[in-house]
This record gives C-alpha cells, sequence and structure tokens, in this order.
C-alpha cells in the first residue's frame, strides 16, 4: 500500500540541486498574502543548503531575515562562510521572480562533551491536544495554516483585545511529513501569528522581519506529531514587537527557542 506524500514533502520533491544551486517551487498552498509563510521559505532554504552542502552535524543555529516576498520558483544560492572540525557555517538566500527575498545564515554541529546540565525551559501545565478544539477554518485565514492542526491552550484563540501579548497551542501537520526533522520544525516553527496581534484593538497588517532559531537537541522528536510552541510579547511600539519563542515536545522537554521582530501597520 503506497500513501500519498504530505504537502510538505510534496513541496520538498521539487527540489533540485545543478551546478551548486538548489531550485524549489513555492506552491499557493503554502502563501499568506503575496509571499510565502516565513517558516516555508525558512524550510526551502535549509533544505537546499542541506542538498548543496551534505553534513552529519545537525543543524544548531539560523538566522533568518524575510527581506521581501517568496513565492513560485524559487533558487537557493549558498556559500560555505566556514568550515571547520567541529562546525559549518553556510549563508543561504531564496530569490523568486519577485526578486531577493528571505536571507538566511545555518550553523551545524555536534554534540559537545560539557559538565553542565541545565534545563529552566520548563513546559507550561496546559491540557493535553485531544482534550482541546482546533482552531476552525476561515476565509481571512492565510492559505498555509490550513497545513496544520491548532489546538490553543488558553487565551484568545487566534482573534485580539487580549491584554496578554501570548500564543500557547499545539501544533502539528496535518499530514504528518516524511522529510528532516530539521526542515519540518522551520516549517512549523513560525506558524503561530505574532503574538502582538493578541492585543489588536482594531486589525492591522504585520510582517515578520526576521527569525533566530536555536535547536536544543540534534535529534528533535515527539509523540502524534504533537508541538507545544509557544509567542509572547512584552514589548509593542512604535509600529515594531519583539518576541520570544519556544518549542517544546509531547513529553515537555524543550526542542527550539527563538525570537522574532515583527513590523505592525497598526
Amino acid at each position: 500500500m503506497t500513501t500519498s506524500p504530505s504537502a510538505l514533502d510534496a513541496l520538498l520533491s521539487t527540489l533540485r540541486t545543478k551546478e551548486g544551486v538548489a531550485t524549489a517551487h513555492i506552491d499557493d498552498g503554502w502563501m499568506q498574502g503575496r509571499t510565502a509563510y516565513g517558516g516555508i521559505s525558512s524550510a526551502v532554504a535549509l533544505a537546499g543548503t542541506m542538498a548543496l552542502h551534505p553534513t552529519d552535524a545537525p543543524l544548531r543555529y539560523a538566522q533568518i531575515s524575510f527581506v521581501g516576498p517568496v513565492g513560485g520558483d524559487c533558487t537557493v544560492n549558498t556559500r560555505v562562510l566556514r568550515q571547520s572540525k567541529s562546525s559549518l557555517f553556510v549563508d543561504a538566500g531564496v530569490s523568486s521572480d519577485a526578486g531577493f527575498g528571505t536571507a538566511a545564515v545555518f550553523a551545524f554541529s555536534p554534540d559537545r562533551k560539557s559538565h553542565l546540565d541545565h534545563n529552566r525551559l520548563a513546559k507550561p501545565d496546559c491540557p493535553a491536544p485531544e482534550t482541546l478544539e482546533p482552531v476552525p477554518d476561515h476565509h481571512a485565514r492565510p492559505s498555509f495554516v490550513r497545513h496544520f492542526d491548532m489546538r490553543p491552550t488558553t487565551g484568545p484563540r487566534f482573534a485580539w483585545k487580549s491584554e496578554v501579548g501570548e500564543y500557547l497551542t499545539w501544533v502539528r501537520f496535518v499530514e504528518e511529513p516524511a522529510c528532516h526533522p530539521a526542515v519540518a520544525l522551520l516549517a512549523m516553527g513560525d506558524a503561530l501569528p505574532p503574538a502582538a496581534m493578541a492585543l489588536f484593538s482594531e486589525f492591522g497588517p504585520i510582517s515578520s522581519m526576521n527569525w533566530t532559531v536555536n535547536m536544543l537537541t540534534g535529534d528533535p522528536k515527539t509523540d502524534d506529531g504533537w508541538w507545544l510552541l509557544s509567542a509572547k510579547t512584552g514589548y509593542a511600539r512604535h509600529g515594531l514587537s519583539v518576541q520570544d519563542m519556544m518549542l517544546w515536545n509531547r513529553a515537555g522537554e524543550p526542542v527550539l527557542s527563538g525570537s522574532q521582530a515583527i513590523a505592525i501597520y497598526a
């Protein structure tokens, strides 16, 4: 019995490499307005980088800037910034017919022996995803969110007029992908709305400017496909919001930490 590839795997199946350049096609199902969802352009940048510069070392760090719109036929150009015995740093840029869109730097490195074993990134207490209702479909939701099953734990259900700029939501792919787990996590890790939107008293456009990602394990895995995503802002002023982001697996282990700056036109 064969099964159809997931939407993410189907997109990644368009990835080709030739003469040191990777190409891929981001279809309309991954768009949000006039550009692709930032998580998918980040995932394409990473997948292209890993295809062009294979390494056994896991992804540890990503710094991504969303410079302009991306979509349709895309090209990933890369440049090795540094390769040593313990690490590989690669610069990657994603361009499409709209011009240059996404800039990224990826760092790969293995585990190192250390006397330190310290973890205070505890998963918040919250209900299990099976006990929560999914976010209902709505005509105003961007296309890409239909690839995710989202179960908000507390607070506004992706609406606004809250006093707390925070979202805490269980998320899994509607169709579980078989691709590299780091690529899948980048494709999912930016799925929540910017936390500042929970504060909105009136709707207005937003635009992610950057995304810093720290992978806290070289072997990310979870049960039943569920990951707990958190986005929290402590500052939103002068049309700019900054937020902290976390991702835990079903067992409560921290897997990804990050931060982001968002431009707000409201």
